[in-house]
C-alpha cells in the first residue's frame, strides 16, 4: 500500500502538543494501544513531571444507509495532560491545524452530527471528576451454533463541562473520554486488565473510582495487580500519533489519523476522468466525420472505443465525486469483529464501517484462521503482516519499526480478543482434509 506524505499531520500534532506545552518527542501513554505499558507507567512513582495520555471520545450511534449498517461516525482521540495529585487537567485536539487553515474534513463530519464536539478545538482546562468501569456483554462470533458471550469492559475518564461553556451547555451530561477497553469470554481477565489503568488513574487524578463492586472514594482506591509481561518502551507522542485503536460500535477498529481515506484520490480520479472524456469527445467528433464520409465500417470500431472511453471517464468522475465528499479525517487500517477481522474495511462518506464481513481486499477472514501477525521489512520501511489460511496481508506500512512493533502487539491482542475458542473450524477440518489427499493422488 502507498505511503502517503505525514508532513501536514505531523505538524498539526506537534502543534497540538505545544499548546499543552508538550514536546513530541516525550513519551506518551496509550491504554489503548498498550494498556501494560500504561498501568506500569500510572502505576510507577512519578518524578513529578506531567503525564501525556491519548485518550477517545464517546461516539455517537450506529448509522444506517438504506440497507446498509454502518458504525458510528469516528471522531479524533485528544490528548490529555495530567499532574499527578490533581483533578485539574488539560485537553488538547489530537492535531491544530495553523491559523486560517481549515481543518480538512471537520465540516463534512460535523454536518453528519458525528465528529464535532469537544476536543476538536483549541487546547483547554478542565476537570475530572470520576473514572469508571462498565460492561457489556456481546456475541462471541457469528457462527449460529455458538451460544458463548464475550464481555467488553471499557474505563472512562468523567470530565466536567468547561468552565466557560454556556448555563444550557453546562447542563448536559459531563463528557466521557474512553481511556481502557478489553473483551473476553472470562470477564475475569478484561476486567483485570482495564482495573489496573482505571485504578491507578484514578488515584493520579484525585477522583473517585467507580466499579461494579461500588465506589472507591480517592484517597482509598486499592492497588491493582500489574499485567504480564513486562511491555516495550512507550513511543514518542510523534510516532503515537498517526496510528489509534478503539471500538466503535460492535467492531474494534484501527485506524490511520494521518491518511485522508478516500478524499486523498479524488483530485488524481478526477483529473484521469476528465481526460478520458476529452479523448473520447475527440473520437465522438472522428465517427460523425467517417460516417458523414460513408465509412460505416471506422465509424463503428471508433464508436466502439468513444463509447469505452466515454464510460471509463463517467466512472472516475463518479468515484472523484464520492471520494470528495468524504467527511472523515482518517481512514481505517483494519476492524475486528465478533469472530473474525477486515483489512481496510469499506467505509462511508463520514469516515464510518461498513457492518458487512467484506472490505477492499474481499471477504472477511475468521480469527481462527490468524497464524501469527509479525512484522516484516519491506525496504526502507516495515510492514505488520497477518499471515492466516489464506496467505499473508500487509495490514500496516510505516517507516519506524518500534511503531510497527507497537501495532503489530496491540493486532496480536484484537485478535486473540474476538477469537472463537476450540481447535480447527470445520472449514480448516475439511482444507487440511483436501491438501492431505492431493500428494496421494498425486502419487
Amino acid at each position: 500500500m502507498p505511503e502517503p506524505s505525514t508532513a501536514a499531520f505531523d505538524a498539526e500534532v506537534a502543534r497540538a502538543l505545544r499548546s499543552l506545552e508538550a514536546d513530541s518527542a516525550v513519551p506518551a501513554l496509550d491504554p489503548l494501544g498498550d494498556p501494560a505499558g500504561a498501568a506500569r507507567a500510572l502505576s510507577a512513582e512519578g518524578d513529578g513531571a506531567p503525564l501525556l495520555l491519548r485518550a477517545a471520545p464517546e461516539l455517537g450511534a450506529p448509522q444506517r444507509d438504506k440497507d446498509a449498517r454502518f458504525g458510528p461516525a469516528p471522531r479524533d482521540p485528544v490528548w490529555l495532560r495530567i499532574e499527578r495529585g490533581a483533578s485539574a487537567l488539560r485537553l488538547a485536539p489530537l492535531r491544530l491545524a495553523g491559523v486560517g487553515r481549515p481543518r480538512s474534513g471537520t465540516a463534512g463530519a460535523a454536518g453528519a452530527g458525528e465528529a464535532a464536539g469537544a476536543g476538536e478545538g483549541a487546547a483547554e482546562p478542565r476537570d475530572a471528576v470520576r473514572v469508571e468501569v462498565t460492561s457489556a456483554q456481546g456475541p462471541c462470533c457469528t457462527a449460529p451454533s455458538c451460544t458463548r458471550e464475550r464481555t467488553h469492559v471499557a474505563a472512562w475518564l468523567v470530565l466536567a463541562p468547561p468552565p466557560r461553556s454556556p448555563a444550557p451547555a453546562r447542563a448536559v451530561a459531563a463528557q466521557r473520554l474512553l481511556v481502557a477497553e478489553a473483551q473476553d469470554l472470562d470477564p475475569g481477565p478484561a476486567e483485570a486488565l482495564v482495573e489496573s489503568v482505571a485504578a491507578p488513574l484514578a488515584a493520579a487524578l484525585r477522583v473517585p473510582l467507580v466499579t461494579a463492586r461500588g465506589t472507591e472514594p480517592p484517597g482509598a482506591i486499592a492497588p491493582r495487580p500489574l499485567p504480564e509481561p513486562a511491555p516495550a518502551p512507550a513511543l514518542t507522542a510523534a510516532a503515537l500519533a498517526r496510528f489509534a485503536i478503539r471500538t466503535e460500535g460492535e467492531l474494534l477498529v484501527l485506524r490511520d489519523h494521518a491518511s485522508q481515506g478516500p478524499r486523498g484520490s479524488a483530485t488524481r480520479n478526477a483529473l484521469i476522468g476528465a481526460a478520458l472524456l476529452v479523448a473520447a469527445l475527440a473520437l465522438w467528433v472522428q465517427v460523425m466525420r467517417s460516417a458523414s464520409a460513408g465509412d460505416s465500417g471506422i465509424a463503428i470500431g471508433i464508436g466502439s472505443a468513444a463509447a469505452l472511453l466515454s464510460l471509463a471517464g463517467y466512472a472516475f468522475l463518479g468515484v472523484a465525486r464520492f471520494s470528495s465528499r468524504y467527511a472523515a479525517r482518517s481512514a481505517p487500517v483494519a476492524s475486528f469483529g465478533p469472530g473474525r477481522f477486515v483489512v481496510a474495511p469499506w467505509v462511508s462518506r463520514t469516515g464510518a464501517i461498513d457492518l458487512r464481513p467484506e472490505g477492499r481486499l474481499g471477504a472477511a477472514i475468521s480469527a481462527g484462521e490468524v497464524h501469527a501477525v509479525r512484522v516484516q521489512s519491506r525496504g526502507d520501511r516495515f510492514a505488520v503482516e497477518i499471515d492466516t489460511d489464506h496467505g499473508p496481508i500487509d495490514a500496516l506500512l510505516t517507516d519506524r519499526e518500534d511503531v510497527a512493533r507497537y501495532w503489530r502487539d496491540a493486532m496480536d491482542r484484537a485478535v486473540a480478543s474476538v477469537r472463537h475458542p476450540g481447535g480447527p473450524s470445520a472449514k480448516q477440518r475439511l482444507r487440511a482434509r483436501s491438501q492431505a489427499q492431493q500428494p496421494a493422488a498425486a502419487s
